[in-house]
């Protein structure tokens, strides 16, 4: 009937994406009031004691989605500046201030300017990369704004405003225009109750919550049923919350969109081939006129000679390029209400051929979701 909390486990795409297939098989909202009563344990006037309720979060845990472990800005910092191209040009830098350390002529800076300048810039593009991640991780935050902080409920007869956490499967849920639905929740009383799907399904038409009309087969079609982030218009309403945090639709699909695999975008496996090539062929140089130097010179100018044949070829400007360029992209996407998490995801929107979608609004009103995918699909 209910279902207990899920776990998430690692590598866990099979179990995400059979969670929410599942979600083609609830029932509830064709079962009855009297039956879907039985089903919670509670009352269509008088709702669910408070011992009721107090044994169904210890069973079905906190009404809120689980949060992704955040890793710490220093860590996050830390990895912008440790890529592998950015890890040549840390070496390319270092190399050169090893260079100005064994020349015997130390008026020469050269070597030293060029350190200097390849560590200014590794860094540089580091931070610029670190700022992007870091305001798209701030925006997405922002969607825990979808969960309304208390939420008004039926207990022992009487209502009561408590804090939506709290809320638990059976729960006799009042909900009013203006507000966001705390739960998902079927619905057996409107007063002409509108509720905007938007958040799950990308379509901003408001829907009628018509209890007493035969209820669709499939739950998110019907219109005696609302969810969790959705929000109430206008109207009135009151309903069973049936579903709670990761069990909800939008919790199921949040753990689909998390478990799903992350693989590199085009740009960086073809920088990344580069950055090798490039690589190896400096190494080789380097190595190769080190070797014949032996036979002319001593072996320090041989060590500065084969180091600056090295760094000539390390492309220094390219990280930096290719930065710079896809962070004036992504503010211009910004600028047309598009979020950009990923600097790199830039160009692979740009080598996109083909978008499929049943409907247009989809893409017309710049919003596409993974629920809007997976519900709409033929």
């Amino acid at each position: 009937m209910t279902d207990k909390p899920e776990e998430k486990k690692k590598g866990g795409m099979g179990e995400a994406l059979k969670k929410t297939e599942a979600l083609r098989n609830w029932d509830d909202h064709k079962i009855g009031i009297d039956e879907l009563c039985k089903r919670y344990n509670t009352d269509k006037v008088k709702g669910m004691t408070e011992a009721a309720a107090k044994q169904s979060l210890a069973k079905h845990g906190f009404n809120e989605l689980s949060k992704k472990e955040e890793i710490p800005w220093y860590c996050a910092f830390a990895k912008e500046l440790t890529g592998f191209f950015s890890l040549l040009l840390w070496f390319g830098s270092i190399l050169c201030f090893i260079a100005y350390g064994i020349q015997p002529d130390k008026s020469a800076k050269d070597n030293l300017f060029l350190g200097s300048v390849l560590a200014i810039v590794t860094l540089l593009t580091g931070i610029f990369s670190y700022y992007q991640s870091s305001k798209s991780a701030e925006m997405m935050a922002q969607f825990e704004n979808f969960i309304p902080p208390m939420g008004a409920v039926i207990r022992d007869g009487k209502p009561v405003n408590i804090e939506a956490r709290l809320m638990v499967p059976g729960d006799l849920v009042i909900i009013e225009g203006g507000k966001n639905i705390p739960c998902d929740v079927v619905i057996f009383k409107s007063n002409e109750m509108k509720v905007n799907n938007a958040s799950l399904t990308g379509e901003p038409l408001e829907i009628l919550m018509e209890p007493e009309e035969p209820p669709h087969e499939f739950i998110m079609e019907t219109h005696n049923a609302c969810f969790f982030g959705t929000q109430c218009t206008e109207g009135r309403g009151e309903g069973i919350c049936i579903k709670t945090g990761d069990n909800t639709v939008i919790g199921s699909i949040a753990n689909l969109a998390s478990e799903a695999e992350v693989k590199e975008t085009p740009l960086s496996n073809e920088i990344e081939r580069f950055v090798h090539i490039i690589s190896g062929i400096a190494f080789i140089l380097g190595i190769v006129f080190f070797g014949i130097g032996l036979t002319r010179f001593d072996i320090i100018d041989c060590m500065v000679f084969a180091i600056g044949i090295i760094v000539a070829n390390v492309p220094e400007g390219l990280l930096a390029t290719v930065t710079v360029s896809l962070t004036v992209t992504a503010t211009r996407m910004a600028g047309q209400m598009v979020l950009v998490k990923n600097l790199e995801s830039v160009e692979t929107l740009g080598s996109t051929s083909c978008i499929c979608s049943d409907k247009t609004g989809t893409l017309t009103q710049n919003r596409m979701t993974v629920s809007h995918m997976f519900f709409n699909r033929r």
